[in-house]
């Protein structure tokens, strides 16, 4: 592993012989310590999104013994992520980047249409049958609340403005 990590110190200084280079390459080196543990990250991941449909993992989550919820923050936090990174979580779910406890319930709401639920009624009235303990009108009357407060991102106001459009 220190030879490894050597290797990797002298391609970034710029001492690393372009023939050694050549035939790191060939044999599969990953000059990037963390190019390594992104990809075994997004294993899970992809993993997760097979089993549940979505990347809403809450942080303390793990998966045979992976910390995929911490992974998931990670990524969500990263600021440097390479576009094809970003675009390999988007194919898994596309609102990965939202905070996972607002991307349950908006998918718990979006099931409740789906099942033909309304957005007229009380806002105190219970999901149906499959999901019998939501609020859906309490929760969206709570979210356009804090969309009007300037609390939710533009992709979170976004999806809110489309539902409420139907």
């Amino acid at each position: 592993m220190a030879w490894i990590t050597r290797q990797r110190h002298l391609k970034g200084c710029g001492e690393l012989a372009p023939a050694r280079i050549t035939e790191l390459d060939a044999l599969g080196m990953i000059w990037s310590k963390n190019a390594g543990a992104w990809e075994r990250g997004h294993a899970y991941a992809r993993a997760w999104a097979a089993h549940t449909g979505h990347l809403a993992i809450s942080a303390k989550e793990t998966l045979d013994g992976y910390a995929i919820g911490s992974w998931m923050r990670r990524q969500r936090n990263a600021a440097g992520l390479a576009d094809h990174q970003r675009q390999a979580l988007d194919a898994l779910d596309p609102l990965w980047q939202i905070e996972p406890d607002w991307n349950r319930s908006y998918r718990r709401l979006t099931a409740y249409l789906a099942e033909g639920g309304s957005l007229t009624g009380p806002a105190n009235r219970t999901g149906h049958a499959s999901d019998p303990h939501f609020r859906p009108g309490s929760w969206l009357r709570k979210q356009m609340r804090h969309a009007s407060a300037r609390k939710l991102n533009p992709q979170q106001i976004t999806l809110l403005n489309a539902l409420t459009t139907r």
